[in-house]
């Protein structure tokens, strides 16, 4: 059905926004005086673009290169072959100097004399990193001091028919940091990056290489407009129900004219509104009401459809289009829930009324040079998000505010978005002018990405908080309790008071927490409110089965690394250099006891190969085996438990990290582990001595009824226990939906040889697997046997079916074609035929020669026991 649109500009509304034009400047005052609102090149046809060829040289030079914007010097010279792919071999410590030094862009473009009528031309420049001063026919226009703000300037003056140059400097970062961090009155945490309103993890990170790019990384263009200049559009869900979503649009536009404009707005295609409304010269705001009945509401992914409604808009003029845009929007409505209660204090999100249990995973940069992030890797990530049942990303305040592609994407797939601002690890500078800059960067990326349903949360900052009452920094630091006190005021400042504030006025939809986590995980506290980050594994070098002891309300960050593929060493390390103690290897791991901390971990849970390639698939099973177990804790705890959120989906460069899918989009075993771990039905059995105890729910918005299966059988496949058992599954939390012994069937066994099957299934299909074994993976029993390989060509590539007589563990199936599997690194169980999908547009005549498969005991067998240690 569609929906019923009921608009309405109602006289008191009319006479409201007339008579109270003071009181709306006032209240638009923070930021039509102090700052802008971005309006983006897609959402305003009137534009004159920049971007494209350019030429570059460096400060002082008059050697000119062909440059590309949006892009970044870095990127501009490897084009260039001046240096050679930065993210090949050692080379990161060779092209440091690149940020040591000034770089000037250049370009020339022809205006003609039509262009001219134009009563205003702005340039507009939506991302220069970070310090910069952009000149126009040699008059300097703008100086930047922040990556994350969008620059304006008025331009008609300077500009003249016929050619016109624009130009941008750019000074050596690391020198204006240096310099400024030299003046502040004490020393920071974070050190000269501190300064820099850039993003962070370009000065390096435990994941991420030192790239301290410069450029023009964002659209470049001339915003021109006659009469009316449209700074902002704001649809503003009012109220829901079930049966109506009450709402108003505002323009906010300023006018060269006292006069009439025509105003219209569109759902898709389909006008609902026209009118005609008399504007004041200068600043106008005019509200329209409008109900839509009949709705549909935006839902994440995994309880229902994610509803987007395409509202547009004209602004017309003296007969001319003046401004044109549109907004997606979801109807729906979000709350954190903090409520106390017999433990602590309780944190969870409810999405239309409805508890949502939280299956994410924290996003970085997909790239140290985001300006080369394309629409098409966007997708690429965010239909591998939603095929891995992930509901939620958190945008980490290490990173930038992402593109506005990205949120889209998330907007489509219903994958809830947790923003943080871009604050991460450091404490802030107390300056005046510094603290202006934030408080524009906040306003306008509020104002920028408020529209997107996708996004469920503010949070202020990463672990800022955490280190200050948890790192040591006032001792390290050696601050007296003066500077300790005025440090975190101006923390508080900005924190508490003008993020909070800025929500406030500029945003409804959403709720705001000040840092993540709340507690350091060393704190018991962190166990009983708020959200927790643990890295008592990996950091603290405690087993996994300490992610069944530590679980908070909300976990939001753990992790653990492993290798990326093969397939993706080889584009960054020469053959020479692929082994583990080499300087390539060492340099694209960034943590600074990350091969030390698996070589510990590794011994504990599997036998530990001499081989380079086994040892970086056995990293692998390990990095699975770690996140799967936290992953049942957390939600085996539900509704204790309401979140689980692993550290990190992506990479912002090939490297051995904590990412489950690597710079090239290749997936770890990790990613299919979460695949398979965070599907709707949850289900986990657990063995402890002889007594079997499932656990199991589904998260969705009722109980559903299913049947569950347990089998426990050997490794050849013969059964030994065997249950069947219907019942309805609650939504609400987690039960124990099976408790029996075991002892009568596993008396006399080799428990080395025994495995437990457990599966869910009902009307729409096997909703949920697992196997779990009776001892680690180092001291299973395995046996050779052939995996046969069928398959069925389809229109998308094709249909693999893999079986085998014996338990086949760690099944990984690669292949030099172009494609995707459906799963991998999988178990196999005995006579078990398991389907895997293979997509590809690739056509061969025998597809099963072009698929290698490997397993656990290919790697346990074909060496020696001397030669697994090492």
């Amino acid at each position: 059905m569609n929906p019923l649109i009921l608009p309405g500009l109602s006289k008191q509304s009319v006479m409201k926004t007339t008579c109270n034009l003071k009181l709306l400047l006032i209240f638009f005052a923070l930021i039509l005086i102090n700052t802008t609102l971005p309006v983006t090149a897609q959402d305003d046809a009137n534009i004159f673009p920049l971007d494209g060829v350019w030429q570059l040289r460096m400060q002082g030079s008059t050697t000119i290169y062909n440059a590309e914007v949006p892009g970044v010097v870095q990127l501009d010279l490897q084009r260039n072959k001046v240096i050679p792919d930065p993210y090949f071999a050692d080379y990161e410590k060779k092209l440091q100097w690149i940020s040591d030094t000034g770089w000037v862009y250049e370009k020339y473009f022809e205006l003609d004399k039509q262009f001219f009528g134009n009563r205003n031309l702005q340039l507009v420049c939506e991302g220069l990193d970070t310090y910069a001063k952009v000149f126009v026919n040699d008059s300097l226009v703008i100086i930047a001091d922040n990556m994350f703000k969008t620059w304006y300037a008025n331009i008609k003056k300077h500009l003249r028919i016929g050619y016109n140059k624009i130009r941008v400097e750019f000074p050596s970062i690391t020198k204006v940091n240096n310099a400024f961090y030299e003046t502040l009155p004490y020393k920071l945490p974070g050190d000269e990056r501190v300064v820099c309103r850039k993003a962070a993890y370009q000065f390096g990170w435990d994941w991420a290489p030192q790239y301290v790019t410069m450029g023009i990384w964002r659209p470049i263009y001339i915003k021109y407009w006659k009469y009316i200049n449209l700074l902002g559009v704001r649809f503003i869900q009012k109220s829901l129900t079930d049966s109506v979503a009450r709402m108003s649009a505002t323009f906010v536009l300023n006018s060269a004219l006292a006069d009439t404009a025509d105003f219209k707005l569109f759902i898709d295609s389909t006008v609902f509104f026209e009118g005609r409304e008399l504007l004041t010269k200068g600043v106008n705001a005019i509200h329209i009401d409008f109900d839509i009945q009949h709705l549909k509401r935006w839902w994440p992914n995994g309880l229902g459809e994610p509803t987007l409604y395409n509202l547009g808009y004209e602004v017309w003029f003296a007969g001319r289009e003046e401004a044109e845009g549109h907004q997606k929007i979801g109807l729906r409505t979000v709350q954190l829930i903090q409520k106390l209660d017999s433990i602590g204090k309780s944190f969870f999100l409810k999405v239309n009324d409805i508890p949502v249990f939280i299956r994410g995973a924290n996003y970085v940069p997909m790239d140290n040079f985001p300006s080369r992030v394309t629409d098409s890797m966007y997708t690429a990530l965010i239909e591998d998000v939603d095929a891995a049942n992930i509901n939620m990303l958190r945008v980490w305040g290490g990173g930038i505010y992402e593109n506005d592609s990205f949120y889209e994407l998330c907007d489509e797939k219903g994958i809830m978005v947790w923003q943080d601002f871009m604050f991460a690890n450091a404490m802030i500078p107390e300056d005046e002018a510094f603290y202006t800059s934030i408080r524009d960067e906040v306003i306008q990326n509020i104002v920028r990405l408020r529209h997107h349903p996708s996004i469920v949360l503010w949070c202020g900052n990463n672990e800022i908080e955490e280190g200050w009452k948890n790192w040591d920094w006032v001792k390290d630091y050696g601050y007296s309790k003066e500077d300790s006190a005025r440090i975190f005021r101006n923390y508080l400042r900005i924190f508490s008071e003008l993020m909070p504030s800025a929500i406030f006025r500029h945003d409804t939809l959403r709720p705001y927490i000040r840092t993540s986590p709340m507690h350091g995980w060393g704190n018991p506290e962190s166990r009983k409110e708020g959200d927790l980050h643990y890295w008592g594994v990996w950091w603290g070098k405690e087993p996994f089965e300490k992610y069944n002891e530590n679980i908070g309300r909300f976990v939001s960050e753990y992790g653990f690394q492993g290798f990326p593929d093969l397939t993706t060493i080889k584009k960054f390390t020469p053959p020479t250099e692929r082994s583990l103690d080499s300087d390539v290897m060492k340099a694209h791991q960034k943590h600074p006891v990350g091969f030390e901390t698996i070589d510990e971990y590794m011994p504990q849970y599997f036998k530990v190969p001499s081989d380079f390639e086994d040892y970086g698939y056995i990293s692998q099973l390990l990095q699975a085996r770690g996140m799967k177990t936290a992953i049942e804790a957390h939600r085996r705890a539900k509704p204790y438990c309401m979140g689980t959120m692993f550290w990190q989906m992506n990479d912002s460069w090939p490297a051995i990290s904590w990412s489950t899918r690597d710079y090239y989009g290749r997936k770890k075993a990790s990613y299919y582990e979460v695949k398979r771990s965070y599907k709707d039905f949850f289900l986990q059995p657990e063995i402890v001595g002889d007594e079997l105890k499932v656990f199991a729910s589904v998260d969705g918005k009722t109980d559903e009824k299913a049947t569950l299966l347990v089998i426990l059988a050997d490794f050849d496949g013969t059964v030994l226990f065997k249950e069947t058992v219907n019942r309805s599954f609650s939504c609400s939390q987690t039960e124990i939906v099976l408790d029996t012994n075991l002892s009568t069937y596993l008396e006399g066994q080799d428990r080395s040889r025994l495995l437990l099957f457990s599966q869910i299934k009902n009307m729409l299909g096997v909703r949920a697997n697992n196997v779990i074994y009776f001892v680690e993976p180092k001291d299973l029993k395995l046996e050779k046997a052939p995996i046969e390989l069928e398959y069925v060509k389809t229109p998308k590539g094709y249909l693999l079916v893999l079986s085998t007589n014996k338990l086949a563990k760690g099944v990984y199936l690669s292949t030099t074609l172009r494609g995707e599997f459906s799963d991998n690194y999988l178990d196999i169980m005995p006579l078990e035929r398991k389907q895997v999908f293979f997509e590809t547009d690739e056509v061969v005549d025998d597809i099963k020669s072009m698929i290698k498969i490997k397993s656990l005991v290919d790697v346990y067998l074909e060496k020696p026991d001397s030669e697994t240690e090492q």
